[in-house]
């Protein structure tokens, strides 16, 4: 007799601090869509927010497997690798305390890794979102792509950091092996700088492995205005920690590239020098352009005046954000019916928009 082998469990990694709220309500959002995968919680917050999280967990009882550590004076890297050190499934996922994963999405990027042993992670569509009131819950005033497919199948960790590099995204959120993802956060939890701990995770993640595209609705990320921001762009450049994290990021990365593609030290530097000069120029150019033109009303001005004295520019326009309004990760889409991700969009959009429950 033939028996089915269970699905693959994912550990669900959140690190936090004083944003019970936040947590509560994703946590509450696992629990109602019944899903399989034990979330793992590092909690670096307050006693009143801890009371608060901890009297959820309560709550939630046998509906949601939680693990909670509270872990006062780690930062968010650690946290991040320590859940993984301490989680018992073979696969993980990092999220925001702000953000949802969908479990089912979650099974089918594990399934594929089960199967595909030259694959490091796995990962499927994101959708960026934020309210018209701030905290958790409300009516939503913006809905978004914040990544549609992105992978990287090239045959060498070389190939892959320099497409990588192109085209940046953050497979920090992508499903991995638990074994791995422990193993490339040796150096992840000891960085001191925010934004290097993020680009030392994700350029490691696709150096040492492929990561494959799985055509589902994984990810929602919410923009609001409690969130974590990283430091402007030219304060980090000149910032005490930049340095030495650049130091810590080149001495990785060129470990792992050796590691992968069996390259000489010279050459792995070399690599890692120019993969990181195409990422930081790129970054630099839109940093600048959108901190010193976007917000520019005369600027915006004169492009408008331009585009209505183009005959029928003004009409390709409307109907070029028509499109926007329309596609297939847009709020209408998704509530339809027919729309293949409106059965897994659902129970998140109903977690958002209700009142938040009272204790």
């Amino acid at each position: 007799m033939f028996v089915k082998e269970p699905s693959p469990k994912v550990a669900i990694l959140i690190p936090t601090m004083n944003r019970s709220e936040f947590l509560i309500r994703q946590l509450r959002y696992y629990a109602s869509v019944k899903s399989p995968h034990p979330v793992y919680i590092g909690d670096a917050s307050n006693e009143e927010h801890r009371q608060r999280i901890e009297n959820e967990i309560n709550n939630i009882g046998l509906k949601l497997t939680i693990h909670y550590h509270h872990w006062p004076d780690a930062n968010d890297r650690q946290s991040i690798a320590g859940l993984a050190e301490v989680a018992l499934e073979p696969y993980c996922a990092y999220t925001g305390d702000d953000d949802f994963l969908i479990p089912d999405s979650l099974t089918k990027c594990a399934e594929f890794l089960k199967t595909q042993p030259d694959y490091r992670t796995a990962q499927g569509k994101a959708i960026l979102f934020s309210l018209k009131e701030s905290g958790p819950y409300g009516v939503l005033s913006g809905i978004g792509t914040y990544w549609t497919k992105k992978e990287a199948e090239e045959n060498t960790g070389v190939r892959r950091i320099s497409q990588f590099a192109q085209s940046y995204w953050v497979p920090q959120f992508s499903v991995h092996r638990t074994r791995e993802f422990v193993k490339d956060s040796v150096q992840y939890q000891k960085i001191t700088d925010k934004s290097f701990g993020e680009l030392l995770h994700s350029f490691t993640f696709i150096s040492k492995g492929k990561s494959k595209f799985i055509d589902c609705l994984y990810l929602f990320r919410q923009g609001h205005e409690a969130r974590y921001i990283l430091p402007d762009i030219f304060d980090w450049l000149t910032g005490s920690e930049w340095h030495p994290s650049f130091g810590i990021f080149k001495e990785s990365l060129t470990s792992a590239l050796i590691e992968t593609d069996g390259i000489s030290i010279a050459v792995a530097q070399e690599e890692v020098k120019q993969t990181f000069w195409a990422y930081l120029s790129g970054l630099i150019e839109k940093k600048y352009k959108a901190k010193y033109f976007s917000k520019n009303s005369s600027f915006r001005d004169s492009i408008r005046k331009r585009v209505k004295m183009v005959p029928g520019a003004v009409h390709l326009v409307r109907n070029f954000r028509a499109q926007l309004n329309n596609s297939e990760l847009s709020l209408p889409a998704l509530l339809t019916s027919a729309s293949p991700y409106h059965k897994d969009f659902m129970p998140v959009y109903e977690s958002i928009t209700r009142q938040p429950i009272t204790q």
